[in-house]
């Protein structure tokens, strides 16, 4: 009778919270929660044809946590030429011992800038906010898979080559993006994130300097790999 009781109590007992970025929980309170690592994103054939590109950016994430379930977020990915800078807010809770979900709202800005000597001088940057709906499931005492989906809102937009300049601010939703990622142990302390992301847009920063002439939304797929430190 006791151990049957005691095993049920093991059973029902939550278990501890694992690092994570993307999992929909607040970090530790008064500790920060960072990864480092990459995103590689495939360019679409309707913009480089026959050619297909898969673009790399160092992508760091940082979190801090501002209540028991309220915290804040920021990110940067990097190419050197381009880079884009986010800061948003998450508040998240569990629902059961194996499953939680989030709300969070991001802003992110972008710039980027192409100097080749004399001939050629280009530039742009802009405004986009991301609406975010989170949902993550404890696969595992250690594995957890999260499914994120986001509304993508751009905000401002300006580029310019020489003389020439093209600018828009009105509100309008770019498009949407899909996320699956899962967290796990790597190698002794340190933990790693894996997943994809599948965003259906108008348009993508890290490809404003190909100009497309056309005005459709496309599939950009992106992979995603860091280590949670």
């Amino acid at each position: 009778m006791f151990a049957a009781s005691a095993a049920m109590a093991q059973a029902t007992k939550p278990w501890p919270a694992q690092p994570g970025i993307y999992f929909p929980q607040s970090p530790p309170a008064t500790k920060w929660r960072r990864s480092i690592g990459a995103v590689f994103t495939t360019t679409p054939p309707e913009l480089t044809e026959e050619v297909r590109v898969s673009v790399p950016a160092i992508d760091f994430n940082i979190q801090r946590a501002l209540g028991r379930h309220l915290y804040a977020v920021g990110r940067i990915q990097t190419q050197l030429v381009q880079s884009n800078l986010g800061v948003g807010l998450r508040w998240a809770t569990p629902i059961t011992n194996r499953l939680s979900a989030s709300v969070g709202y991001d802003l992110h800005g972008w710039f980027g800038a192409l100097l080749i000597k004399d001939v050629f001088n280009s530039q742009a940057y802009g405004i986009e906010t991301f609406p975010n709906l989170s949902v993550g499931y404890r696969l595992t005492r250690d594995l957890q898979l999260t499914v994120r989906s986001e509304a993508i809102i751009d905000l401002y937009y300006k580029s310019q080559v020489g003389s020439l300049a093209v600018e828009y601010n009105k509100r309008q939703i770019n498009g949407v993006a899909f996320t699956a990622v899962l967290e796990q142990p790597f190698y002794n302390k340190t933990h790693v994130s894996v997943g994809i992301r599948a965003a259906y847009s108008n348009f993508n920063w890290q490809l404003w300097s190909l100009y497309d002439t056309f005005d459709r939304d496309l599939f950009y797929p992106q992979l995603i790999f860091g280590f949670i430190l």
